[in-house]
Protein backbone atom coordinates (compact mmCIF):
# COMPACT_ATOMS: atom_id res chain seq x y z
CA UNK A 1 0.00 0.00 0.00
CA UNK A 2 1.68 3.43 -1.43
CA UNK A 3 0.78 6.03 1.97
CA UNK A 4 1.53 9.56 2.99
CA UNK A 5 0.87 10.74 6.56
CA UNK A 6 0.66 14.09 7.44
CA UNK A 7 0.13 16.17 10.46
CA UNK A 8 -3.59 16.22 9.68
CA UNK A 9 -4.38 13.60 7.08
CA UNK A 10 -3.71 10.06 5.94
CA UNK A 11 -3.48 9.64 2.06
CA UNK A 12 -3.88 6.36 0.13
CA UNK A 13 -2.54 6.16 -3.46
CA UNK A 14 -5.27 3.41 -5.30
CA UNK A 15 -4.32 2.80 -8.88
CA UNK A 16 -5.84 1.03 -11.48
CA UNK A 17 -4.10 1.12 -14.56
CA UNK A 18 -4.16 5.04 -15.98
CA UNK A 19 -6.54 5.78 -13.10
CA UNK A 20 -4.77 6.86 -9.93
CA UNK A 21 -7.33 7.77 -7.11
CA UNK A 22 -6.17 9.61 -4.22
CA UNK A 23 -7.97 8.88 -0.97
CA UNK A 24 -8.06 11.11 1.78
CA UNK A 25 -8.93 10.74 5.85
CA UNK A 26 -8.91 12.93 8.09
CA UNK A 27 -6.21 11.78 11.54
CA UNK A 28 -8.69 11.37 14.31
CA UNK A 29 -8.02 11.81 17.85
CA UNK A 30 -9.89 8.50 17.92
CA UNK A 31 -10.38 5.20 16.26
CA UNK A 32 -12.53 4.88 13.61
CA UNK A 33 -15.02 1.96 15.16
CA UNK A 34 -15.71 0.62 11.99
CA UNK A 35 -15.70 1.00 7.92
CA UNK A 36 -18.96 2.64 7.35
CA UNK A 37 -17.44 5.89 9.74
CA UNK A 38 -14.13 5.74 8.21
CA UNK A 39 -15.65 5.81 4.41
CA UNK A 40 -18.32 8.90 6.05
CA UNK A 41 -14.83 10.79 6.75
CA UNK A 42 -12.98 10.24 3.35
CA UNK A 43 -12.27 12.25 -0.01
CA UNK A 44 -11.25 10.93 -3.17
CA UNK A 45 -9.18 12.84 -5.61
CA UNK A 46 -8.12 11.92 -8.95
CA UNK A 47 -4.14 12.47 -10.32
CA UNK A 48 -3.15 12.08 -13.78
CA UNK A 49 0.33 11.40 -12.89
CA UNK A 50 1.33 9.01 -10.19
CA UNK A 51 4.41 10.96 -9.13
CA UNK A 52 2.04 13.83 -8.37
CA UNK A 53 1.23 11.62 -5.18
CA UNK A 54 4.64 12.76 -4.14
CA UNK A 55 3.70 16.01 -2.80
CA UNK A 56 -0.32 15.83 -3.17
CA UNK A 57 -2.28 18.09 -1.44
CA UNK A 58 -5.98 17.59 -1.42
CA UNK A 59 -6.69 21.67 -0.05
CA UNK A 60 -5.22 22.62 -3.49
CA UNK A 61 -7.31 20.15 -5.66
CA UNK A 62 -10.31 20.98 -7.40
CA UNK A 63 -11.40 18.30 -8.94
CA UNK A 64 -13.15 15.18 -6.96
CA UNK A 65 -12.49 11.67 -8.76
CA UNK A 66 -15.09 10.67 -10.79
CA UNK A 67 -15.20 7.06 -8.62
CA UNK A 68 -16.72 3.76 -10.52
CA UNK A 69 -14.62 1.82 -8.11
CA UNK A 70 -16.04 -0.46 -4.98
CA UNK A 71 -13.79 0.01 -2.32
CA UNK A 72 -14.23 -4.25 -1.04
CA UNK A 73 -13.62 -4.69 2.75
CA UNK A 74 -10.77 -6.20 1.50
CA UNK A 75 -9.49 -3.28 0.64
CA UNK A 76 -10.64 -0.96 3.62
CA UNK A 77 -9.67 -3.18 6.21
CA UNK A 78 -5.76 -2.46 6.27
CA UNK A 79 -6.97 1.25 5.69
CA UNK A 80 -9.00 1.39 8.65
CA UNK A 81 -5.56 0.14 10.80
CA UNK A 82 -3.60 2.21 9.21
CA UNK A 83 -5.36 5.41 9.74
CA UNK A 84 -6.18 4.13 13.42
CA UNK A 85 -3.03 3.68 14.04
CA UNK A 86 -1.61 7.75 12.67
CA UNK A 87 -4.20 9.16 15.23
CA UNK A 88 -3.17 12.84 16.37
Amino acid sequence: MNYRVTDTHVYVLDSHDTIHDVLCFPRSNQDYKDLVELVYDSQTHEITNIDDFKVFDHSRVTAPSKGGFFYTQEFLIPILKLVNENKL
